[in-house]
């Protein structure tokens, strides 16, 4: 993902355009090894958007259908050490939001129509029907593979076809010179990405 069209017209005063831009010159200054931060309203919901012709789910971590309120449901180990060295050695972000690859050929693909416009805002249970299950954990997929070698049956293309469906996501630290308001711009960093 490198910017979402979000084909948003915000009318951004020069006050604000400054503050931007000391966000991002801050935040590259401080992470020059991460990728170039990116500016997009923030929203307190879920968000479906495209980038270039390829659906994603944006939403605050806390409203993630795989993260949850009670953290991530599966977080790779290179990806949680990344985090954890981020945070210990700051900045300190607003909010952290939660990208998601979706599947243009699976529930997303009914929404791009709509997407074609710009930006849709969506309920959580919409935003967990588009990103789909949680992922198979490695040991898990291990052990079906296992049992399919025993048994001889499909356990492992079905549990194969489940780690297909599940997309590239991007975790982002989020900073609001104005503050966290629906609709406001922010500047979005990438912290770490992973494919399933």
């Amino acid at each position: 993902m490198q910017t979402l069209d979000v084909r948003d017209d915000l009318a951004l005063d020069t006050g604000m355009r400054n503050a931007l831009a000391q966000a991002i010159a801050d935040l590259e200054r401080q992470w020059p090894q991460l990728p170039p931060p990116i500016v997009r309203p923030w929203s307190d919901d879920p968000v479906v958007a495209l980038d270039g012709s390829t659906p994603w789910l944006v939403t605050p971590a806390s409203r993630d259908p795989v993260f949850g309120p009670d953290g991530p449901a599966v977080l790779p180990r290179r990806q949680r050490r990344e985090l954890r060295r981020i945070a210990s050695a700051g900045p300190r972000f607003d909010a952290v939001a939660i990208a998601h690859e979706l599947d243009a050929d699976g529930p997303a693909g009914v929404l791009l129509p709509l997407l074609a416009d710009g930006p849709r805002t969506c309920t959580d249970a919409v935003a967990q029907e588009l990103v789909g299950p949680v992922p198979v954990h490695r040991g898990v997929a291990r052990a079906v593979a296992t049992l399919d070698a025993v048994l001889g049956g499909d356990a492992l293309a079905r549990a194969g076809a489940i780690l297909d469906r599940l997309l590239d996501p991007i975790v982002f630290g989020v900073v609001a010179p104005d503050g966290l308001v629906h609709g406001t711009p922010a500047v979005f960093q990438p912290l770490v990405a992973w494919r399933w």
